[in-house]
């Protein structure tokens, strides 16, 4: 194979709508996993990186000397840089391809292919390799997993969809070479989640099965990262760290003797084990970014969350005592959750000592049940199209039935002044208090984008809702088929290998 220039990007965070969550990572762990496996895969691949979120900007790179140009992107990423997406394919050289990956591609892969030429739908290490193989040899696409293009009639095709075994994958830790001082490294140690959680996208990518990295595996990229860029802190990126207890006893006594912090998602069930929970803590594991969602039986019932809610509360005042600092978002947006029903959440998230709550819409991707045969918790009709809050859940991206949207994000908004006056009050511990005065600060940087995504979403919802704030169902779905029915139709006509996410694993 000839030598190959590969650009590597990483969009990031428009302006308007930043994230406020304190774990805001300084990148995105996958699109380096991809091009740590591509370069090991075609030694002839010569790759450059560029994240957005350093602020590095991908139009001081040398755009026409690339061959094949790989972005990844959340939707708020995508809808934030439009215009830079149209440059790139201006400015890439005949014969260049741009490839997009990550969840945006993965589940709008007919929005990214207005500006990509390939989308990688799901796992993105190997069909990435695939592709490449492929588009130099002259082969044919078929043989290509999670791929989706546009063919010579402009139909969208997706051809068959795998999950791959255990890949143990590691980023190389020269990628990070022009990192800035990092607050937080992103790794994983393991990839999918037993659970079925209904607004989970991360287990329609990664799926159910726990498959975990080699112990061997892990510290040595630990290790590689901690000494490219001196950072001793990680966000631990697994959909559920502590799914088998036993694999986390052996992540333990392998870091015993490192001085590294960690933040992992788990479930809440991790504080009945203090045994594990302990014995993690003492070799950095301090943070979890828990699925708690809500304190209410019905709303996790809503959302298929097999979670024992009458337990919520003496499982997180728990994790409290034994020192562990809580992050959990929280989900708004269902019909049965009122303005008072909130200010309760709320003020129930600091009587449960949760420290870094993050209050969020549900928030859907349309045509998912057309496209995935996957479950939808709104309506594509009820989805606000085409603006930056996709996948973001702290702006608010659907119409809801009993409350105009804008309400809803203000809501939002007064959810935080509740939490905090109310957390405020039972915090003694003063570095707990602390850690709260700094969140306020965190969720303040935050506020003019969602002050100013409030005057958008009063435009938008206008004609549709009563003075009562009822929303006119008929009006909106008359409305939604005259701007998006005709996609509806192409969507249809798509030609789909073995679609959707239910393919079997790969061994």
């Amino acid at each position: 194979m000839r030598e190959l220039k590969v650009l590597c990007i990483q969009l990031g965070f428009g302006p308007q709508y930043p994230d406020m969550s304190t774990l805001a990572t300084t990148y995105n762990d996958g699109i380096y996993y991809v091009a740590s496996f591509l370069q090991r895969a075609i030694p002839q691949v010569q790759i450059e990186m560029c994240q957005m979120f350093w602020g590095e900007d991908p139009l001081t790179f040398e755009i026409g000397t690339y061959d094949y140009i790989l972005v990844s992107a959340l939707g708020t990423h995508f809808w934030s840089n439009l215009q830079l997406l149209e440059t790139l394919q201006a400015r890439k050289r005949e014969g260049a391809r741009i490839i997009m990956g990550g969840p945006h591609a993965t589940f709008a892969p007919y929005e990214a292919l207005k500006y990509a030429d390939f989308v990688v739908l799901g796992e993105g290490e190997i069909p990435t390799v695939q592709l490449i193989e492929a588009l130099e040899s002259g082969e044919g696409l078929d043989e290509v997993e999670n791929l989706c293009y546009l063919d010579g009639d402009q139909v969208l095709v997706m051809n068959r969809f795998v999950r791959y075994g255990n890949l143990d994958n590691t980023i190389d830790p020269s990628l990070l070479k022009r990192a800035p001082r990092l607050h937080w490294a992103t790794v994983s140690m393991s990839r999918g989640c037993p659970f079925n959680c209904s607004f989970c996208y991360a287990i329609r990518v990664l799926g159910r099965r726990f498959r975990a990295k080699s112990l061997k595996s892990i510290v040595t990229e630990l290790d590689g990262i901690h000494q490219q860029t001196g950072c001793s802190r990680f966000y631990v990126t697994d959909l559920n760290f502590t799914t088998r207890p036993e694999f986390c006893a052996s992540v333990a006594y392998e870091l015993r003797h490192r001085n590294y912090h960690f933040i992992a998602m788990s479930r809440i069930e991790v504080a009945d084990d203090t045994t594990l929970l302990l014995g993690l803590k003492e070799v950095g594991f301090q943070e979890y970014c828990l699925g708690v969602e809500s304190e209410n039986a019905a709303v996790l019932k809503a959302f298929n969350k097999s979670v024992d809610a009458s337990r919520q509360m003496e499982r997180l005042l728990r994790l409290a005592q034994c020192g562990i600092y809580t992050h959990s978002a929280i989900i708004f947006g269902l019909d049965s959750q009122d303005l008072e029903t909130m200010s309760q959440t709320a003020r129930w998230c600091a009587e449960a000592r949760i420290m870094h709550p993050t209050f969020v819409c549900l928030a859907e991707y349309p045509f998912q049940k057309l496209l995935f045969g996957s479950r939808q918790d709104v309506e594509d009709h009820r989805i606000i199209m085409e603006i930056p809050t996709y996948q973001h859940y702290s702006f608010v991206g659907i119409f809801p039935r009993r409350m105009r949207p804008s309400r809803l994000q203000q809501a939002i908004l007064d959810s935080y002044q509740t939490f905090f006056k109310r957390a405020l009050e039972i915090e003694q511990e003063p570095q707990r208090r602390m850690r709260l005065k700094c969140y306020a600060r965190s969720v303040a940087e935050s506020v003019r984008g969602m002050k100013t995504h409030i005057e958008a979403l009063r435009k938008i919802e206008a004609p549709y809702y009563s003075s009562d704030e009822q929303l006119d169902e008929d009006m909106l779905k008359d409305s939604f088929e005259r701007a998006h029915g005709h996609l509806r139709k192409q969507l249809e006509t798509s030609i789909r290998r073995e679609p959707g996410f239910l393919t079997a694993f790969k061994a």
